[in-house]
């Protein structure tokens, strides 16, 4: 409320993107990020198996090369990192000069549709664990 008053919206819509967040995790990664803690938030991230979470942190920091780097080591989303660093190269108008996303993006077919797919089965997986997560905590605290 206070950041409402002030009239910092992007704070206040911040805060309500934490609020929606699929798990706790996910949560408190995104509070230590408000905070300025993006390391922390990305170790957060990555010790609760949220990979594509700590990919797109990166990405939206525009943190391409660890987007990238976290995408390969992890075997994964590597088309979703070179699909939003291309669509942000061609909002400025330029075009790819780094040589590793040049190279991964030989290989890698960019297809709108699949990445949101998958990212589409990753909030849903991320949601189903903390509903089991919570089920079971609540379960334990009766007995």
């Amino acid at each position: 409320m206070a950041y409402a008053a002030i009239r910092e919206l992007p704070r206040v819509q911040y805060i309500n993107f934490i609020k929606e967040q699929p798990s706790k995790d996910s949560s408190l990664a995104h509070m230590l990020m408000f905070s300025g803690h993006v390391q922390e938030a990305e170790t957060t991230l990555l010790q609760a198996g949220l990979i594509y979470q700590a990919i797109q942190v990166n990405i939206d920091l525009f943190n391409w090369n660890r987007a990238l780097e976290l995408a390969v080591k992890h075997k994964t989303h590597v088309d979703t990192v070179l699909a939003y660093r291309e669509k942000f190269l061609q909002r400025f108008g330029r075009k790819e000069t780094n040589k590793r996303f040049l190279q991964y993006s030989e290989g890698v077919e960019v297809d709108w549709e699949k990445i949101q797919a998958k990212i589409e089965m990753e909030l849903s997986k991320e949601r189903e664990k903390a509903a089991s997560t919570a089920v079971r905590s609540s379960v334990a605290s009766r007995h």
